[in-house]
């Protein structure tokens, strides 16, 4: 990060430099050669980013249950069932983990939530949860039968669980949102894709209820077209401002080129939205086709016989339009990722778990359309797709379990890295402040 001369600049360096005049501390990430770390300073450097993790495990699970061939397998289905409860397990043990670091620290609460960086990966807990309730709804319900083929009772507690990480999203997002523009202090070249997350996670939230709509109208179709709009609305929502965000990220990249070693992994947000976003329609056209027309009151748009079929074939072509897309937003983050690790090198941290989940999601896309448009050709390509994410998924675990029990891969907390290297941030409300408190004292002087 470069040393800024102007005050209005986002970064701003202190002197932390002792009295010898040595340097500042240098930073070094933890793959391969860090010495461990003990576990309380594990904490103080356990990021939300660490929730990229449980993304990448929990879509893994579901890529067992869209496999298009020998779907009813027992072995497929007792490899998704391990996959789903070590998923829960890990996002319970990272919950508590991030519980003790804001118990341990209390500081870093506000100086997380302020980092322009570091706070955007909140987003990542309710994109964790997301495909577990889908595995809960599809693999748990229809696939295993728990509690009886879709149960009215188990159901219910999935939308409940939906609907509380959709408010869990929302406010997220919303804190987010609010800081950026109240607190954060931003340049053009410092901007990376984390921005995307908040809004991003928002199309996500929305996918589980699409899955679920269908199967909430068999048990009540007032809820299951309550889930659907709401689906609707947040999909609507996390894909506008995505949207506008993907611009400027263009226009950065345009201006001051490809973002550094420790942020590039972010370049497969891009991916995440645009496959999670055609993947949601796309389901979504189907839901409201299931439910649409309705056979009661008087509007002659819900009541039109053909309302269901016209949504469906909008939905189904605008997921497609969006797979094209993705494909540009797979070649995009391979040559973003490419060409920064070999100017800089390789930083191996949680953030390298950052391909998994658009990976994982585009392969679902993929199978999605096998389904709706009866093609073998997306069909075959969805397999080879879900393959390749549980392999890939599989290396990831490899490499990051035993540099997590040896403590040698927390070195990527933003907030503690940057005042290690004595930077500062300083914030809009609190320039503001001084500004008004400067002006108020030399009012007071000349009186």
């Amino acid at each position: 990060m470069s040393v800024a001369s102007s005050s209005e600049a986002r970064p701003q360096w202190v002197s932390n430099t002792p009295s010898s005049g040595g340097p500042l501390p240098g930073l070094s990430y933890g793959y391969p050669g860090k010495q461990a770390m003990p576990w309380r300073e594990r904490i103080r450097n356990f990021t939300p980013a660490w929730f990229y993790v449980t993304m990448g495990l929990a879509i893994t699970t579901l890529q067992f249950m869209v496999i298009p061939w020998h779907h009813e397998l027992l072995v497929l289905k007792v490899i998704f069932l391990i996959f789903w409860l070590t998923t829960l397990l890990v996002i319970f043990a990272f919950l508590g983990l991030t519980i003790a670091r804001y118990v341990m620290f209390p500081d870093l609460w506000q100086k997380v939530w302020d980092h322009p960086d570091e706070a955007m990966y909140f987003a990542c807990l309710p994109m964790s949860l997301i495909p577990m309730q889908n595995g809960m709804s599809e693999g748990l319900d229809l696939w295993w039968g728990l509690g009886g083929h879709n149960s009215a009772r188990f159901l219910w507690f999935i939308f409940g669980c939906w609907l509380a990480t959709t408010l869990l999203g929302y406010t997220i997002a919303f804190v987010c949102f609010k800081k950026m523009i109240t607190v954060h202090r931003h340049e053009m070249k410092t901007m990376t894709a984390a921005w995307l997350a908040p809004f991003g996670a928002l199309i996500v939230d929305g996918s589980a209820g699409t899955l679920m709509t269908p199967l909430l109208a068999e048990h009540n179709p007032s809820i299951g077209m309550f889930a659907g709009l709401w689906a609707t609305m947040t999909v609507s929502i996390g894909l506008s401002v995505s949207v506008l965000v993907m611009a400027i990220l263009l226009q950065r990249m345009f201006v001051d080129g490809l973002p550094p070693a420790k942020h590039i992994w972010t370049s497969w947000s891009v991916l995440s939205v645009t496959t999670q976003a055609g993947f949601t329609i796309l389901a979504l056209s189907g839901a409201f086709n299931a439910l649409l027309p309705v056979h009661y009151g008087t509007s002659k748009l819900l009541t039109h016989p053909a309302i269901g079929e016209i949504i469906y074939a909008i939905g189904i072509t605008i997921g497609m339009v969006l797979w094209f897309v993705s494909i540009f937003a797979i070649i995009f983050a391979i040559f973003a990722v490419w060409t920064v690790s070999k100017q800089e090198g390789l930083i191996f941290g949680p953030n390298c778990w950052a391909w998994v989940f658009p990976f994982g999601v585009f392969a679902v896309h993929t199978y999605g359309n096998g389904l709706y448009f009866d093609s073998q050709f997306f069909r075959v390509l969805g397999g080879i797709l879900n393959i390749i994410t549980i392999l890939g998924s599989s290396v990831m675990i490899v490499l990051t379990v035993p540099q997590f029990f040896r403590g040698t891969m927390f070195t990527y907390s933003y907030v503690v890295d940057d005042e290690a290297m004595g930077i500062q941030y300083s914030h809009k409300q609190t320039d503001a402040a001084r500004s008004i408190w400067a002006e108020e004292k030399g009012d007071m002087s000349l009186n």
